[in-house]
């Protein structure tokens, strides 16, 4: 009974509805899955390289701001420096980052804890992007920058 009215309510020329109908194979999943795969993959990607900039970003202003002030309160040239390259070391490897210089610090005075001084520490992190190393390099195309300045207390006395 359900055929008969199948064939009653659906037109039987060559191309038709009832034609159609008859023809689906079930392409519709294997379809869906290879769609699903092109949206997923580039999807995945620009998720995980926004993730890599994100903690560059945040990288990149811990370092900034935490060498600022261990030069303007350490008032030996030497040993802030030190503490500021382990501090830097420390904050790229938890960040996920390659290790390097990315520190760029600049003086008021000489040196850089003179009382009244501002010391100024510039970062720029580059940010590997994943699965393009090799096309692009080590580095890749983004950089991640921070910057901050800190007075030095003027009326600071040396301990």
């Amino acid at each position: 009974m359900v055929r008969g009215l199948r064939r009653l309510l659906l037109p039987a020329a060559p191309g038709g509805l009832r034609h159609r109908l008859e023809d689906e194979q079930g392409n519709a999943l294997v379809e869906f899955v290879v769609l699903a795969a092109a949206l997923l993959i580039p999807t995945l990607y620009l998720v995980l390289t926004l993730g890599n900039v994100q903690a560059a970003a945040f990288a990149a202003d811990t370092i900034a701001r935490d060498a600022a002030r261990i030069h303007a309160t350490e008032s030996d040239p030497d040993r802030a420096a030190a503490r500021a390259s382990r501090h830097m070391e420390l904050v790229l490897e938890d960040h996920g980052l390659p290790p390097g210089d990315v520190v760029e610090l600049s003086c008021s005075e000489d040196p850089c804890a003179t009382a009244g001084g501002v010391v100024t520490a510039r970062v720029r992190i580059p940010v590997p992007v994943p699965g393009l190393g090799p096309i692009l390099g080590e580095t890749g195309p983004v950089a991640v920058g921070a910057a901050h300045a800190v007075p030095v207390d003027q009326y600071r006395a040396d301990l």
